[in-house]
């Protein structure tokens, strides 16, 4: 086989292979969503490793924590093992570092970008973008 043939082989299956595995399945939704810091249901989020569910966002809800001093993160409340089970949720844990699903058990970590810790699920949480306005006290949470 000519290199030139063996190089464009190889480059068609990275390509396939890469388009299969690196799809999110959660379904993306509109996220529009602004927090005011100062607000008594976000006291949480005023400490390093706090963290609060915001039901009614995304698509099961959003998970919001503060990762440090000038950084939130925002995920969506979905597993990523199966997302279309109807009972199926994220939910804080107690130690509010870790997330885990009401069904599967899959459980992600909060501060390091939704990383799969444990259980079948093989993709990270979906994030979406926070921008923080520290003179506003607010967060704005959109993808």
């Amino acid at each position: 086989m000519s290199k030139i043939l063996l190089f464009f082989l190889s480059v068609i299956l990275i390509g396939f292979f890469s388009n299969c595995n690196n799809q999110n399945p959660v379904p993306e939704v509109y996220v529009n969503y602004t927090i005011q810091l100062s607000d008594p249901n976000f006291l949480p989020l005023t400490a390093v490793g706090g963290s609060i569910y915001i039901p009614y966002v995304g698509n099961k809800g959003i998970i919001v924590v503060q990762s440090n001093f000038e950084e939130f993160l925002a995920y969506d409340a979905t597993c990523t093992y199966d997302p279309m089970h109807e009972w199926g949720r994220v939910m804080i844990e107690p130690n509010n570092i870790l997330a885990k699903d009401t069904v599967c058990g899959s459980q992600y970590s909060l501060m390091l970008n939704g990383i799969v810790n444990d259980g079948p699920a093989g993709l990270s949480l979906m994030q979406y973008v926070v921008d923080y306005n520290a003179n506003l006290a607010t967060l704005h949470i959109h993808n």
